[in-house]
Parts: structure tokens; C-alpha cells; sequence
């Protein structure tokens, strides 16, 4: 979980230079580069002034908006590199979601690539933090704000009480850690899972399996195959979960990286959309991956599923 990148010291300070330039106006675009996504509402890379050290995806035409879910992000390795999962989030925004993700934008190279192995546990917990999960929910605060400002480019677009936090390795115990906010409506956990030994967490997500018990609304874990460091980490969580609805899946042939960086976040990109569709939205088509005795999943041989408390 806790990768090792080397953007070395001119990359950091690259994002310290950006993070003091003068302030532009709320939700500015960081770049030229054509609305995106699959959905029906093409999404853009924007920095809010109010707001630094924090990426937001977003429809590029919030005019012709109604209220936006809100995503909540955290990243493999805990990073604070906002445009990690650039594609991956994009493609959900195009699905009219607000999504914000911890980190500025750094460096085009630190967008897409492979993630390395999880470290073994256990991980010291006072060791430095890149990140911290409070961020997730200092995001919603600041997203809640927004709705409420007349002068913000998101007054009254933004869905509040349509909330749902996730995140990728490390970044998803930050997510379990986060989703104990009464605030957050489900919850999704993507190639990572709590150490039944050990400290359980690392820096900046601290976790234990008794965590477990706080998370409310849905989960969704999603990962890789048993090469996959967090697979069995995620499993057992999912087999102590037992009073929500909650769904484990995993796709055959994929590992710790996950799908986020093929176009539209390939296989989970998918998967995810759906699952925020249903439970953010209440999309009953999008349900049908998920739910029912013939659900998608069930259906698709690449993937593995299994599910508890749906209706």
C-alpha cells in the first residue's frame, strides 16, 4: 500500500509552488484538454482557490446540472497527488457526480502507471502520513459550503445527503476510516482491507477490524485475485460485516493496480458507476449488476461476487 514514487524533490516542490501562486477563481480549469468521460455529462479537472491541496472532477457545464452526489477520493499509497486517478475519476464524474479527490495536482507523469506491493504489516502508526483520512471529510465540509454560497459556482448544485466515500490500497482504510461520518451513505473499498494482525491500518488511516463495526449505509469491496496483497485482507472484512448491505468482487486476472488507469477506468470503472448509480441515485437498472438472482456479475465469469443484506 504504502508505494514508493520517485518524482523526487522537484516534483514536491512543484506542487509547494502551486499551492502558493496567487489564488484563481473557484473551480478554474488546470488545463485545455477536452471535456471527458463516457457519461452523459463530460467531466473536467478543476483547483478551487477556497480549497487548495485538493483536485476536483466535476461536469463542465454545471449550469445544465441538477444537484450532484457527492465522491469522496483517497489514493493508493495515501499520496497527496490529487490527479493520480485522473481518468478514473473523470469517467465518474461524467456521470454527474461532484468528486473530490486529497492532493493538488502534481506532476502529468504521477497520472496512470502500476502500483507496487502492499508493505508487510506491521506498519509503524507514528511514522509520517502523506495524507489523513480527516481530509475526506473536510472535503464534504467544504463541498457542503459550497452549496450553501451564493457566489460559488456549486450553490445549490451539490446533493449533501447523497455522499459516498472510497479509496484505492491505502487510501481505502483512509475510506473506513472516513465512513464512520453519519454523513457518508456508502462506502467503497478497492483492493484493500484491514490487517487482522498488526496495527491494521497505516499512517494516516488508523483502522483496526473493530472499525469495521461503524460503517453503515453500504459497502462495496472490489479488488483484485488472490495475487492481490489486500485479497484476503478484504475478504475477511467482508465475512465480519453482517448488518448492511455489502458486496465483495473481484475480477480474474487483475491485481493490486486495479483497472483505474485504462480508459474510463476500465473493469472497475464500470463496476463503480453502477454501484454509486443504485445507491447514490437509486438506479434500478444500475442495481442489476449487484442484486437479484441473475445479477451482471453473477453472470460475467471474469468476476467472482459475493453479496449479503441486499434488497
Amino acid at each position: 500500500m504504502m508505494q514508493k514514487y520517485s518524482t523526487g524533490i522537484a516534483a514536491i516542490c512543484a506542487v509547494l509552488s502551486m499551492a502558493a501562486a496567487p489564488a484563481q477563481p473557484d473551480l478554474a480549469r488546470v488545463d485545455a484538454r477536452a471535456p471527458a468521460g463516457s457519461g452523459r455529462f463530460p467531466a473536467v479537472m478543476e483547483q478551487a482557490a477556497s480549497f487548495p491541496g485538493y483536485t476536483v472532477f466535476a461536469p463542465a457545464h454545471l449550469a445544465t446540472q441538477s444537484k450532484l452526489p457527492v465522491v469522496l477520493w483517497a489514493n493508493g499509497g495515501c499520496m497527496a497527488y490529487g490527479n493520480r486517478y485522473r481518468t478514473f475519476l473523470t469517467e465518474i464524474a461524467s456521470h454527474g457526480y461532484l468528486v473530490i479527490s486529497i492532493g493538488g495536482i502534481g506532476p502529468a507523469t504521477i497520472e496512470g502507471g502500476s502500483e507496487e506491493g502492499m508493505p508487510p504489516p506491521p506498519v509503524s502508526m507514528t511514522a509520517p502520513a502523506l495524507s489523513n483520512y480527516t481530509q475526506l471529510t473536510d472535503a464534504l465540509d467544504w463541498a457542503t459550503a459550497q452549496n450553501r454560497d451564493r457566489k460559488s459556482a456549486l450553490y445549490a448544485k451539490v446533493n449533501t445527503a447523497a455522499v459516498a466515500v472510497m479509496g484505492h490500497s491505502c487510501g481505502g482504510l483512509q475510506a473506513i476510516a472516513a465512513a464512520a461520518d453519519p454523513r457518508i451513505k456508502t462506502t467503497l473499498v478497492m483492493n484493500s482491507g484491514v490487517w487482522n494482525k498488526g496495527t491494521g491500518g497505516l499512517p494516516g488511516a488508523p483502522v483496526t477490524k473493530a472499525s469495521l463495526a461503524k460503517l453503515h449505509g453500504s459497502v462495496l469491496y472490489i479488488g483484485g485475485d488472490a495475487s492481490d496483497g489486500a485479497h484476503e485482507n478484504s475478504r475477511d472484512d467482508f465475512e465480519r460485516i453482517t448488518s448492511i448491505p455489502a458486496v465483495w468482487a473481484y475480477p480474474d486476472g487483475v491485481g493490486h493496480g486495479g483497472t483505474y488507469f485504462e480508459p474510463g477506468g476500465g473493469t472497475f470503472g464500470s463496476v463503480v458507476v453502477n454501484w454509486l448509480q443504485w445507491r447514490l441515485k437509486g438506479d434500478r437498472a444500475a442495481a442489476s449488476l449487484f442484486s437479484g438472482p441473475d445479477c451482471g456479475l453473477c453472470r460475467d465469469t471474469r468476476w467472482h461476487i459475493a453479496r449479503k443484506n441486499l434488497k
